[in-house]
């Protein structure tokens, strides 16, 4: 299997499991249960956002690896993840990015210089780790509380969910979600934190749009 197509598998595998990404159409598991908890200012005060992360900022390197292809995946955030960007590298580029700015959320790809607007942002882009919310979900996901484990020298939480015919399993600490375990039809893909800079001080550009980008309306 060649990168491009492991890639779009794990385009597909990371949205499956990425709760309110895109608000409140097409709600995910996480989304059927969530309740919008603590409220903090995102730059201006006027934006509101959900306190996402117990953390007000940090930058995770991630990796991802499923039959035999490595990817390199970068997550951004501020303001407890009312800003939040996940950069994806293709070898040493980054190929796109998804962004949400504290208001509106929006796909970069980075050869185009093209920025596809794709509506408001309500919970980031990143999946939210937390198994109160999970623990709600309906019987048919089984979710089940797993012993703590250790991901980029974090003492993570733990869980799984029952997705289809194949047991997903999740990790996570401070609400940021450290590792995706996964067997799927078309192999094992783990995807872990192997890095964490907490309470960082977060580039300015990484949560917007680029300058020279074009912004569009996504057609999705």
């Amino acid at each position: 299997m060649n990168t491009k197509t492991f890639f779009g598998i794990l385009t597909i595998v990371l949205l499956l499991v990425a709760c309110g990404t895109s608000g409140k159409k097409g709600e995910t598991v996480n989304d059927s249960t969530a309740s919008l908890n603590e409220v903090t200012t995102s730059g201006d005060a006027s934006v509101m956002a959900a306190k996402k992360y117990q953390i007000k900022s940090a930058i995770v390197t991630f990796e991802s690896n499923g039959m035999g292809v490595k990817q390199k995946i970068v997550l951004y955030f501020d303001d407890y993840g009312a800003k939040e960007a996940e950069e994806k590298y293709d070898g040493d580029q980054i190929k796109e990015s998804s962004l949400c700015d504290g208001t509106t959320r929006y796909t970069l790809i980075y050869k185009d210089k093209i920025a596809y607007s794709q509506g408001d942002c309500y919970r980031g882009v990143a999946y939210k780790f937390d198994w109160n919310e999970i623990s709600k979900a309906g019987k048919e996901y089984k979710a089940k509380q797993l012993p703590n484990v250790t991901v980029a020298g974090k003492d993570c939480e733990s869980f799984s969910i029952v997705s289809g015919k194949n047991t997903v399993k999740y990790a996570g600490w401070s609400n940021v979600c450290l590792l995706i375990d996964q067997d799927s039809q078309f192999g094992k893909i783990l995807y872990t934190a192997i890095s964490i800079e907490e309470n960082t001080t977060i580039p300015t550009d990484k949560l917007s749009v680029p300058a020279g980008f074009e912004v569009k309306k996504s057609s999705m």
